[in-house]
């Protein structure tokens, strides 16, 4: 006998629904019959509990032309369709599942439309009404209609498919198992859309969906798809981008009248017809419903996540990166330009090394000039704010499973990313580094507070990185003293600072009494104590000057320091050298928490003196009476204030022999923070040499 369609059911513990849904599906098979169409019932049961066998072997398949029966062990729903499939016999196959019920015309319908569209479409029902723990009804459409674009950030078809056999020639189920997986239907509608194959609906069908309390749609929130093809760059901007445009900006499609559609619904007959079947099945499902229910429109789930997905891709091949960057933004000094001096080092060693620049947080105007050639720069804050800027962590991880997923991942202490692990680090494969500059410190009242936010990343996600690298040994000897990790690496990677100066070449010291603060007018930087230092030191000797470049909120406040005599505002600077350092006497730094500021490196290179606290990774580099003038950290400003006052003194009482302190400084530059010192440690930590790969 030849069989025009199967209908492969998946079983597992559903005995008490299954009497309601095989009269549900025999009720349709029979009027299928009676429009001339053969049925096969292929009954899969993957690890299936007693009393479901038991139903099984005594249950009366007398509607269907045909049946089987088939024993697995997957434990997977994804994976039992795929031999339920692979053992069916007709010419058409559709899914079904053990709890839910089907409108008596479903099978006619659903055959009507596959010989309709040709074996290039899968059909869907049009309507699916949910009863149970939860209801709601939904309308469906093609894929003309819904967009492919939408299926990035939502499921617009449901799982119940009807398709001519050749479609699962080209396409399988997938295990949806382990880390963050499930909704094998919805990967396997993104695998059918980048295989080329569009989607419709069967006019008038209904498929009666059951909630249950425990069901996998009502315990899989918060879980996603699979990986998918249609993801690929390339694929995903073939079969989205005529969608995109024609989008036109909006998040949601509009247009949709859900009253209008609940009348059309209770004024048709069939619906009607198809109703009183279900509820003689099924008394919980009742016209009634349909009077009640929010009627919604598979035209109503979220654009946003695609469109913003591929504006980020738009411009990508599939060619994979090695080496993926998570930054909250591009800027030019601080831990940014750190790690990117480590990417050019890395280029530098293997210049065949494609890099991946993401950053995730607000920022008016990267420092795009900084970035090597070989580097790709995608801004997914200005990509995914204009969209919606939840979506921006799942796009970071679609991306990099996409174009990136042997890539070692360079992690930027910032929310962006932390964020980011803390959503998908399940779905991770890729080793990771993550770079470990310092602890906020916050005073409240005189008592100090840490925060903790990069000592609880590398906690939480030890199992996920390869490397903790640090400017300085400090940071990691505090995480060594508060965390178990004798098993994650941790190394000291010095930051690199060229000089032109030669110990034989250094000027002896001629005080000007003009000194230098440069830094970033923020908080973490303490400029608050400007002010009260400079007023100690016209205390101490008027003629004095203070001259302080930065940038920052602060600065808009500008009379702060306008109206200090021996302090004069500069403005911002974009490098050190600018700065002319041969005209000051002495760096002055304030901080209340660092890493190991370039800013001190860079002097110490020009030859100038340095006056800092000791926060943090300074005191690796800063030595007291050696390469600079030290001072005991204090939360109190006066007390600070104190302390600088009195370091600036001995620049001018010859207390302290300022040339030695300045040689001590620039050999400590020229051999430990020189190129060649640097490249051998980058070699070192990552493996690499000259021309080689990892």
């Amino acid at each position: 006998m030849t069989i025009d369609y199967s209908i492969v059911l998946n079983l597992h513990n559903e005995a008490p629904y299954l009497k309601r849904t095989l009269r549900s599906l025999a009720q349709a098979a029979e009027f299928a019959r009676h429009k001339g169409l053969t049925s096969e019932l292929v009954l899969v049961l993957d690890s299936a509990d007693d009393a479901t066998r038991k139903w099984v072997e005594k249950a009366d398949y007398s509607e269907f032309d045909s049946y089987k029966v088939l024993h697995v062990s997957n434990r997977s729903l994804g994976l039992s369709r795929n031999d339920g499939i692979a053992a069916a016999g007709g010419e058409y196959i559709t899914t079904a599942d053990a709890d839910d019920l089907v409108s008596y015309n479903f099978f006619v319908q659903m055959h009507q439309a596959l010989l309709e569209h040709g074996p290039d479409t899968i059909i869907c029902p049009e309507h699916v009404c949910s009863f149970g723990d939860r209801t709601y009804w939904g309308q469906y459409t093609s894929s003309e209609d819904v967009t492919n674009i939408m299926l990035f950030g939502a499921n617009s078809y449901v799982s119940r498919i009807g398709c001519h056999r050749s479609v699962f020639e080209n396409l399988q189920f997938i295990d949806a198992r382990g880390g963050m997986k499930a909704f094998e239907d919805w990967h396997f509608n993104c695998e059918a859309v980048a295989a080329g194959y569009r989607f419709d609906v069967a006019s008038d069908t209904i498929l009666f969906y059951r909630q249950r309390r425990n069901s996998i749609m009502t315990t899989s929130h918060g879980r996603i798809i699979p990986f998918s093809r249609l993801f690929i760059p390339s694929v995903f901007v073939q079969r989205c981008a005529d969608d995109y445009h024609r989008i036109g900006g909006r998040k949601w499609f509009d247009g949709f009248n859900s009253e209008r559609m609940r009348e059309r619904l209770l004024a048709s007959e069939v619906i009607l017809e198809a109703f009183a079947a279900a509820n003689y099945i099924e008394p919980k499902i009742d016209l009634e419903l349909v009077r009640r229910l929010n009627v919604g429109s598979s035209k109503g789930g979220p654009l946003s996540p695609g469109c913003a997905y591929y504006e980020a891709v738009k411009d990508l091949d599939d060619t994979q990166f090695t080496d993926v960057v998570l930054f909250p933004f591009v800027s030019r000094g601080g831990g940014e330009k750190y790690i990117l001096d480590v990417v050019k080092a890395l280029l530098k060693l293997d210049p065949s090394k494609r890099i991946l620049i993401l950053s995730g947080e607000k920022y008016e105007e990267h420092a795009l000039h900084l970035l090597p050639e070989q580097c790709t720069f995608i801004d997914l804050y200005a990509i995914c704010s204009r969209w919606q800027l939840s979506d921006i962590h799942i796009i970071t991880l679609r991306i990099i499973q996409a174009v990136a997923g042997a890539s070692m991942l360079h992690i930027k202490s910032c929310p962006y990313a932390f964020t980011f692990f803390e959503r998908f680090s399940a779905e991770l494969t890729n080793q990771a580094v993550f770079y470990y500059f310092s602890n906020a410190v916050y005073p409240d009242r005189g008592v100090n507070f840490t925060d903790g936010s990069s000592l609880y990343f590398i906690s939480e996600f030890a199992p996920n990185l390869s490397h903790i690298v640090s400017d300085q040994p400090a940071s990691i000897r505090y995480a060594e003293q508060r965390l178990d990790i004798d098993g994650l690496k941790r190394e000291t990677l010095f930051a690199k600072c060229a000089s032109s100066l030669r110990l034989d070449s250094l000027k002896p010291f001629s005080p000007v009494k003009r000194l230098l603060w440069a830094s970033r007018l923020d908080y973490e930087k303490r400029p608050d104590l400007i002010p009260s230092i400079a007023a100690r030191l016209f205390e101490y000797d008027p003629d004095i000057m203070l001259d302080v470049y930065g940038q920052s909120v602060f600065v808009e406040n500008s009379n702060q320091l306008a109206t200090i005599p021996n302090v004069t505002y500069r403005g911002g600077f974009a490098r050190f050298a600018e700065l002319n350092a041969s005209q000051y006497d002495a760096l002055v730094y304030t901080s209340r928490f660092d890493g190991l500021p370039n800013i001190l490196l860079e002097a110490m290179a020009d030859g100038l003196l340095v006056i800092a606290p000791n926060v943090g990774g300074i005191g690796e580099i800063v030595y007291r009476d050696e390469t600079g003038l030290l001072i005991d950290n204090d939360f109190d400003d006066a007390a600070m204030a104190d302390r600088y006052l009195d370091a600036i003194q001995k620049l001018y009482d010859d207390s302290i022999d300022i040339d030695q302190l300045r040689k001590g400084a620039l050999s400590l530059v020229l051999e430990r923070h020189s190129e060649q010192t640097y490249m051998k440690r980058v070699k070192e930590i990552f493996h690499l040499a000259d021309g080689s790969h990892e």
